[in-house]
This record gives C-alpha cells, sequence and structure tokens, in this order.
C-alpha cells in the first residue's frame, strides 16, 4: 500500500503511466478513485498522480482544521518527495479550489492549470444544501435517504435517468471498504466554507482550462465565466451535464484534458 509521509500527514497515493506528470485533485468527500473513469485515456498520454485528500480514503493526518491552503501544500509537498517535476494540476470542485491555491501560492512549480466544476468562492446557497446533507448524517438518517436526496444536487439529467449508473454509483459507495466518517466529512466542508480565492485569481499566471456544467446545481456557469474573465490565460469549456463531471462525461473530458495539456 503506498503511503508517502508528507506536510505532517500520511497520504496515499498511486502513480500510473509516463510522461509529464499530472497531478489529479478530487472534491469534497471523494477519494482518489473518482478518477478512475478517466486513467486509462490520460495515462497514455502522462504520468498522473492520484492521491486521498486529508479527511477521505486511507489519509491520515492529525485532525487539524482543514483549508485549502494547506491542502495546496499537501500538492506541493507530494510533488516534490514523488519528483514530479512542473506537474500540470487538474482538479474538480474542492480539488478545483485546493488547485486554485496551488497555482496561486506557487505559480513557479507548475505547469498548467485545469479546474472542473468548480468556484473562487462558493455560494451560500450550496453550502447551505450540503450543511443539510452533512447535517442529515450527523442525525443519523437512513443511507437510502441521504443518497436520494444528494443525487439530484450532483447529477444531471441523463445520468439520473440512468438506473444501472445509479445502482453501480450506490454500490460503490457501500463497498468502499474506507468510508468517510462524519467528524471528516465536516472538516473537508470547512474548506469550502472558509474558502475565498477571488482576489488570487489575478495572481494564476499558468495556462488554464475552466469547465463548466450547465446542468450543475453546486457550481452555476457565471462562477466559471468570473473565473475566466480574472485569469489572464484561461480557455473556458462547457459539457452538457450536472457537477459529477467525471462520472457523466468520462470520454468527452479526458479527450478535452489530452487536447489541452499535450
Amino acid at each position: 500500500m503506498p503511503i508517502l509521509h508528507a506536510n505532517n500527514a500520511d497520504f496515499y497515493y498511486e502513480l500510473h503511466g509516463t510522461g509529464k506528470p499530472v497531478i489529479l485533485i478530487a472534491g469534497y468527500t471523494c477519494d482518489y478513485s473518482a478518477w478512475e473513469m478517466l486513467l486509462e485515456n490520460l495515462t497514455r498520454h502522462f504520468q498522473v498522480l492520484t492521491f486521498d485528500n486529508r479527511g477521505v480514503g486511507q489519509t491520515t493526518d492529525h485532525n487539524a482544521p482543514l483549508s485549502a491552503e494547506l491542502m495546496a501544500q499537501d500538492v506541493i509537498a507530494l510533488a516534490d518527495q514523488l519528483n514530479l517535476a512542473k506537474p500540470h494540476i487538474i482538479g474538480q470542485s474542492m480539488g478545483g479550489t485546493i488547485a486554485q491555491a496551488v497555482a496561486s501560492q506557487y505559480p513557479d512549480k507548475i505547469d498548467k492549470l485545469g479546474i472542473l466544476t468548480s468556484s473562487s468562492q462558493w455560494r451560500e446557497a450550496m453550502l447551505r444544501g450540503l450543511k443539510s446533507l452533512l447535517a442529515m448524517r450527523e442525525s443519523d438518517i437512513d443511507f437510502e435517504l441521504i443518497f436520494s436526496a444528494t443525487l439530484p444536487w450532483v447529477f444531471g439529467n441523463d445520468f439520473l435517468q440512468d438506473k444501472k449508473a445509479i445502482i453501480e454509483f450506490k454500490q460503490a459507495i457501500l463497498d468502499n471498504p474506507y468510508p468517510q466518517s462524519i467528524n471528516d466529512q465536516a472538516r473537508q466542508f470547512k474548506v469550502l466554507e472558509n474558502f475565498n480565492g477571488a482576489a488570487q485569481l489575478k495572481n494564476i499566471k499558468a495556462p488554464t482550462l475552466i469547465a463548466y456544467a450547465t446542468q450543475d446545481l453546486l457550481t452555476l456557469p457565471h462562477e466559471s465565466s468570473y473565473m475566466a474573465s480574472q485569469i489572464k490565460h484561461s480557455t473556458l469549456i462547457e459539457f452538457d451535464c450536472g457537477h459529477g463531471i467525471m462520472l457523466e462525461r468520462p470520454k468527452q473530458l479526458s479527450e478535452t484534458l489530452i487536447k489541452f495539456f499535450l
């Protein structure tokens, strides 16, 4: 089991493929496996690092408060210890906020940047929605009810109408041998609640791909448009799906990433 001690935490990580290094940063409540459906295509062209953020999966730390800035330090520490020189950085959702922090704080350490279905400051309505889902777990509400309440927040029409995909998604959650604790979910929620990277967007110098989803209820299209207006060298791309872009449009997304990052 590959565990690397970095930045005062023990990180579970996986390296796949060869070539220019790419670091993939998963979103809120998601572990390294969130990128699974993209790996086959990406590893044909890149050396890809996936890992569990603090507060999820097999990564362990000292239960300290989490922030995008701390988790950006984690990314750079992992890159340094694994000798991943000038990696491309790609983050989705909360991973996109971490990616923004990496790019603004360590501009000379990275090459290109990808921000997928994310925001420079999370909206109050979105935060309240996620907080209500967390409160359901804290109140020991039945998993089936929480799962049903979560689906329409995360996915678009095609996925929600695909019974087989929903069953497989649910089973993957139930089969996870390292489920996220309520405490760690609350810790990660604070990353979203406290993040405000709007003022730092102009400090991002890396060529940046910003992807948004037309059916996304968590991050609205205008939030991505705003980021694109503030980041000098940015490209804005639209996907017809919900927030869960990696599960909903894996082939289109991986092909888009390969085209931009090669």
